[in-house]
């Protein structure tokens, strides 16, 4: 008797949790069915995409598509018919984020034009009406100075960048963070204010403008990317244009983690396509929910199942270079990259320590597709940054090396404005120590930017120390330099270059080099690619990766 007393308690209890999910507003995604009777036109995009959106895509070879058209405003009309608020929307998904109860969206689902929904996060949390927000620059000194970032620079040849004047101008950033407090009042971010660079900002977790609030996970991560201050902090893009964005919720929540944020980092990365933004920077990475039915495994890293890496792999297709925190489970059950870091043409970034060492906790590949995670390092480990609290102190984090990588971009991009952005992935790649021999818990290295100049000369497939010399490589001019070291010195020497498409360009024939010899190789005229330089002297032969920009 018992027994079945305790069986209907149950029932009952399980109706009622039932009727309380139809009851209560959540917040899920609705899927529309088309774009049709649209208002938008491919032949009128500055309508709904900014100049320098177009220009990126123009650069890209990338026609305007319907997937660039914005949700059909008829369709969204028509929910507040049944009871569902829509917020943002998604171009590219062809979706919205509502709140609305589950009875009202099983009736909404009905209509011919949704295909479906998903449940992304429980309870309401976004204004009904977007909150508006001045911003007010304080400019306050920081009251403690406990560490300086001339090692994270020196450690990717930054001050040589700086010194040749690339420090990020004309390059437009977006952060992808959850929350960016004590940004507008320090003197770190002076630059940023005083130079009118701070372009958009919106926190998609509530619906409001303020970006300054919550957490300083992302000013951290801006702090290593964008602070200038008295030499003390220095970030290697400095000079670029910012956009903020919220897109994790870490306010009063608990910090429980839901699909939504997935959907949020969609909607900042589609808001950044639309205004132009050349990069966007994420310290931040998903796999596992509060809710375990939004888990992912590790079969997903495959680039193309999570939300957060469609977003990803969608930007990078616009042109955006999205560069990504590798993630910090090398120590935990789960060891691999986290989401969208498995996305193939995302720039992912794992950490190593002071001496180029690989981080313990820095995420190892290669995601479930088999591509090589991570792509490049950078210092992780007590890395210069601003806290909240007014101080310049460290911390430690993929989610630090990840920013200092993007500067670095911003400054390349600077530099050779004509690139895209899978070109400055490469590029960046290139002047990896690892270039020639990538792995799967640094990828490609540590990248240096005195590569470019010649002054530091990579320990890779183009330095032989008993052999010879290439540089620059990569290179941008009409010539690339060979020096012969002693293995070669008195020996013939015959040279072959190769086209990306594999076509023989050049071949030259050297008698008798000598140690210290430096043969110029004209290499004008030719397109930006992989070219491949052959070496040979009697029976050795070496085939060397040359990237012209």
């Amino acid at each position: 008797m018992a027994k079945q007393k305790s069986k209907l308690l149950l029932l009952v209890g399980v109706l009622l949790l039932g009727f309380q999910l139809h009851a209560e507003k959540n917040r899920y995604v609705v899927f529309f069915a088309d774009k049709a009777e649209t208002k938008y036109r491919i032949d009128s995009p500055l309508e709904y995409l900014s100049q320098k959106a177009l220009d990126r895509r123009a650069k890209n070879n990338q026609e305007i598509t319907v997937d660039d058209f914005p949700v059909n405003t008829n369709y969204l009309d028509s929910l507040v018919k049944y009871n569902v608020t829509p917020y943002f929307t998604s171009r590219w998904f062809n979706a919205a984020l509502v709140e609305a109860e589950l009875s009202d969206l099983e009736t909404l689902a009905l209509t011919d034009y949704i295909t479906g929904y998903e449940y992304v996060a429980p309870g309401t949390r976004l204004n009904p009406i977007r909150e508006t927000f001045e911003v007010t620059f304080e400019g306050r000194e920081p009251s403690i100075v406990s560490s300086n970032s001339s090692n994270q620079l020196r450690m990717m040849g930054v001050s040589t960048m700086h010194e040749a004047g690339y420090t990020g101008e004309g390059v437009h950033v977006a952060v992808l963070d959850g929350g960016f407090e004590s940004v507008d009042q320090s003197a770190v971010f002076a630059q940023v204010f005083g130079n009118n660079r701070l372009m958009d900002h919106l926190d998609f977790t509530t619906n409001s403008e303020n970006v300054f609030v919550f957490a300083d996970h992302g000013t951290n991560a801006l702090s290593c990317m964008m602070g200038y201050y008295k030499e003390v902090l220095v970030g290697p893009g400095y000079d670029m244009d910012l956009s903020l964005y919220i897109t994790e919720d870490v306010s009063n929540s608990g910090n429980f983690e839901y699909r939504i944020e997935e959907y949020n980092w969609l909607f900042a990365a589609e808001r950044a396509d639309s205004t132009g933004v050349d990069i966007i920077s994420t310290s931040l990475g998903y796999n596992h929910f509060e809710d375990a039915n939004m888990n992912y495994s590790y079969e997903d890293t495959d680039g193309k199942t999570s939300v957060i890496s469609r977003a990803a792999a969608l930007a990078s297709e616009k042109g955006i270079l999205v560069v990504c925190s590798a993630g910090n489970e090398g120590n935990g059950s789960w060891k691999y990259i986290t989401m969208p870091a498995d996305v193939a043409s995302v720039l992912t970034v794992g950490a190593v320590n002071s001496q180029n060492q690989k981080s313990s906790f820095s995420s190892i590949g290669a995601t479930a597709a088999g591509v090589i995670k991570p792509d490049v390092v950078a210092l992780g480990q007590g890395v210069s940054v601003f806290h909240s609290d007014n101080s310049i102190g460290t911390n430690s984090g993929t989610s630090f090396s990840a920013p200092l990588i993007a500067g670095l971009a911003g400054g390349l991009w600077q530099q050779f404005p004509e690139l895209t952005n899978h070109e400055i992935k490469q590029l960046i790649l290139s002047i990896s120590d690892h270039y020639s021999d990538p792995n799967n818990e640094v990828g490609y290295g540590l990248p240096n930017y005195k590569v470019l100049t010649g002054e530091s000369i990579l320990s890779i497939d183009e330095v032989f120390a008993d052999s010879f010399t290439i540089f620059p490589n990569p290179f941008g001019g009409d010539n690339v330099s060979i020096r012969i070291e002693k293995g070669y010195a008195r020996q013939d020497l015959n040279l072959k270059l190769y086209a990306p498409d594999g076509q023989l360009i050049t071949s030259e024939q050297h008698t008798k080099v000598r140690k210290g010899d430096v043969i110029e190789l004209k290499v004008s005229g030719q397109a930006r690619g992989m070219y491949i330089l052959s070496l040979q002297s009697g029976d050795q032969l070496k085939n060397v990766k040359l990237l012209r920009y």
